[in-house]
């Protein structure tokens, strides 16, 4: 189970062609629709035929990569933390949010209580010596380093104040 943090769906406004990297889907020409976007992209050429997207983080990959139709938030990239099977149910707890084992983790609640969560959860957190990695047959579940719980409470409190900035709601899932 891994679980994402990050605001509320809201429908897009536009539509970007990337390569999926940040920088070249800042940098992209926002589009109307959805099918403009596709349009657009298949007029850039096959991967192997064209040239790096403007921005591009991996110039030697793009070309070689397939463009993606990425859909456009209304309020900008929002935050996002996410974090495996352990490590959410350490987050969801700390945040009194428990999550049964082996049930899926998910919700969505008003970023002024979810801060107060986190506020409180960063008061409370006992200092995190960390976890190591374990190993069940072909199954692994994710260790985490001293100091993961505070770090990752801190990107918790950025995601809601800027949900909170946006009249948005966080979500995980």
């Amino acid at each position: 189970m891994s679980v994402l943090f990050t605001a509320e769906h809201r429908q897009a406004v536009a539509y970007a062609v990337t390569c999926g990297c940040a920088p070249a889907t800042d940098q992209a020409t926002p589009l109307g629709s959805y099918d403009a976007a596709v349009r657009a992209a298949l007029a850039a050429g096959a991967a192997g035929t064209r040239g790096p997207l403007p921005g591009c983080v991996l110039p030697d990959i793009c070309p070689h990569s397939p463009l993606l139709v990425e859909p456009l938030d209304p309020d900008g990239p929002a935050p996002d933390v996410e974090a495996n099977g352990a490590n959410t149910r350490l987050l969801l707890a700390a945040l009194g949010l428990d999550s049964q084992e082996g049930q899926d983790a998910w919700g969505q609640m008003a970023a002024d209580l979810f801060l107060g969560r986190v506020l409180i959860a960063l008061a409370l957190a006992p200092e995190d010596p960390g976890a190591p990695w374990t190993q069940s047959g072909r199954h692994y579940d994710g260790g985490r380093s001293a100091g993961y719980l505070h770090r990752r409470l801190l990107d918790l409190h950025d995601l809601a104040q800027w949900c909170a900035a946006h009249g948005r709601e966080v979500a995980w899932a």
